[in-house]
């Protein structure tokens, strides 16, 4: 009876041997096929508690944060993402409404890793709770934006540039008068000194001569430096009234040589955008730059600047806000409607091969609607044409601080 028991007791405890092992083989396995799947799933994969303690990752993630699951100490959702980051990402947990945005995950070495997340959250039958986050890497996508932007950069400059060499002419000669002038009082001077008597007011004035033609050659200079440098990124209030004066009085001379008429009726009001300077004076330049040219064969060419404020839809708000209206128009040659949807694409042109890279509009274009504004254009063969560059007003408040009206 005894080895009976014995016997039974002892078939019990191999039973239960043979039954762990076999759990412990099937949580082996699962463990190794969720583990297989994690290592195939590119993007980062991040599963927490209810406590936001990170439980399991995939080999993605760890190579890419350089973290490690450390059983001494685990991760946390605040060792991560910024703070109010981590708020956020709770707060669309507890509602159960997480749509995807754009965050900076931490990293070991320090470097913030640009992503997209995606959560949700599971319950699994004994009531824990568990949160899972998948990240997609955005780093390369910055990276090829940032290139575009320097890319655009470049060509913005490259642009300006250009138009630096096809105003040479015009400058040269601007450039010319004043230093025959230096001369020939300088010489006067020379004169005045060699021959006796008392000539102190006539030398007095051939000085003073000469010094404004200085301090005007030097404008001149300090104009085309301008032109000539790189555009900033950093946006900041600009006065459009003054862009333009600038570019007119910078193409004075390219204006005189072709004999244009001008017509300049700006506002009396200031017409603020929030801008860089540099690239809104290309804009201008690029406009009034292709009146001149399309008036080439004009008898009495007349080119018409004009700005006001007028009020617009924004797109964006649906409400009729304030624009900055300012308009080049010209009676030169005019633009055929078909190619007038064409001619702010790339490399399109209408000068004669190897006159124009055709990028001038284009840049136009790119640059008005990187300021939150747009440009239309009304021409006709043989009746000129009227281009329209409509920008956001940017409003000063009575406090310090600016806001641009409209603004969301």
């Amino acid at each position: 009876m005894h080895d009976q028991a014995i016997k039974i007791l002892e078939k019990q405890r191999q039973d239960l041997v043979v039954r762990v092992l076999k759990k412990h083989e099937e949580m082996e396995a699962t463990r190794s096929f969720t583990e297989r799947i994690l290592a195939g799933i590119s993007e980062l994969f991040l599963l927490m508690d209810q406590e936001f303690k990170v439980i399991q990752t995939n080999r993605e993630f760890l190579q890419r944060t350089g973290f490690s699951l450390d059983a001494g100490r685990r991760l946390t959702l605040d060792d991560l993402v910024r703070q109010d980051t981590a708020d956020a990402i709770r707060q669309a947990f507890a509602k159960g409404e997480f749509a995807e945005f754009e965050a900076q995950l931490a990293t070991v070495a320090g470097q913030g890793l640009p992503v997209k997340m995606r959560g949700s959250t599971h319950v699994n039958p004994n009531g824990l709770v568990l949160h899972m986050l998948i990240c997609s890497d955005c780093s390369e996508f910055y990276d090829l934006m940032t290139q575009m932007q320097e890319g655009q950069k470049q060509l913005i400059h490259s642009s300006r540039l250009a138009s630096l060499g096809e105003m040479a002419a015009g400058v040269g000669h601007e450039l010319t008068q004043p230093l025959n002038a230096i001369l020939l009082f300088a010489r006067n001077c020379l004169k005045a000194l060699e021959t006796p008597g008392d000539h102190a007011e006539m030398l007095r004035e051939n000085l003073s001569i000469i010094i404004d033609r200085v301090n005007k050659a030097s404008s001149i200079i300090a104009t085309m430096r301008s032109f000539g440098t790189k555009a900033e990124e950093e946006q900041a209030p600009v006065e459009l009234n003054a862009i333009i004066r600038k570019i007119l009085s910078f193409l004075e001379s390219q204006l005189r040589l072709s004999e244009i008429v001008l017509d300049l009726r700006l506002a009396d009001q200031p017409c603020e955008v929030l801008g860089v300077e540099v690239r809104l004076e290309q804009v201008f330049l690029n406009l009034v730059q292709n009146a001149i040219q399309a008036m080439g064969r004009v008898d009495t060419p007349r080119l018409t600047v004009t700005s006001r404020i007028v009020l617009c839809l924004n797109l964006t708000t649906m409400l009729k806000e304030p624009y900055v209206l300012v308009t080049v128009a010209d009676n030169g040659e005019g633009i055929a409607e078909e190619l007038q949807k064409k001619i702010f694409d790339p490399f399109f042109t209408t000068r004669e091969v190897g006159t124009g890279m055709g990028l001038g509009l284009s840049i136009v274009d790119r640059i008005v609607r990187g300021f939150a504004g747009y440009i239309e254009v009304e021409s006709a063969p043989g009746h000129g044409s009227y281009f329209s560059v409509y920008i956001p007003q940017y409003v000063r408040d009575a406090s310090p601080n600016l806001r641009r009206s409209g603004a969301t």
